[in-house]
This record gives C-alpha cells, sequence and structure tokens, in this order.
C-alpha cells in the first residue's frame, strides 16, 4: 500500500490511499493514515484533511472510524475546494 499526502498551509492534505486487494482488510491502510496523522502531530500542523467518494459505502466509515468528519459546505479550506474541483474535471 502507499499513501500520498501533501502540505497545504500547515494543513497535509491524503490525497491518495491505496492497498493492493490482497492486503485489503488487515489494517494496512489503517496504519497509513495514522502514520501521516502522527507525521501532522510532530511537525504541528493545524490539521489532515482528504477529499473521498459518498456513494463508496467503506469509504466514510473507515476514515470516520478515524477521526476524520465531514465539512459543512461553505467551511472548506481553499485546497480542499480546488482537489473537489479536480476531481469534478476528472470525473
Amino acid at each position: 500500500g502507499f499513501i500520498r499526502a501533501r502540505d497545504f498551509d500547515n494543513l497535509l492534505h491524503i490525497e491518495e490511499l491505496s492497498v493492493s486487494l490482497a492486503f485489503q482488510g488487515q489494517g494496512v491502510g489503517r496504519r497509513l493514515v495514522l502514520t501521516a496523522i502522527e507525521h501532522a502531530r510532530r511537525e504541528q500542523m493545524r490539521a489532515v484533511t482528504l477529499t473521498t467518494f459518498r456513494d463508496v459505502p467503506w469509504n466514510a466509515p473507515f476514515y470516520q472510524r478515524m477521526g476524520f468528519v465531514e465539512v459543512a459546505p461553505g467551511e472548506h479550506e481553499a485546497h480542499l475546494l480546488d482537489a473537489l474541483q479536480k476531481e469534478i474535471e476528472h470525473g
């Protein structure tokens, strides 16, 4: 598995998380995300953010179990709006 994250104005944004099908369900993705969160804490970043699909049944619950919350419309950081727009453009 791998995780790709970038710093946007002292926020760590997870751009992609991927785990090989053969290793899914074994905690690999969870460990990768928790490692990113710990990195953000060590670097004293303001938050860890990501975007995910609402219609994929396991995505939101996976992230919610790790403490992520849905941001209300109008409360998005600029980098999240940019990420969402790029995702829309790419279908």
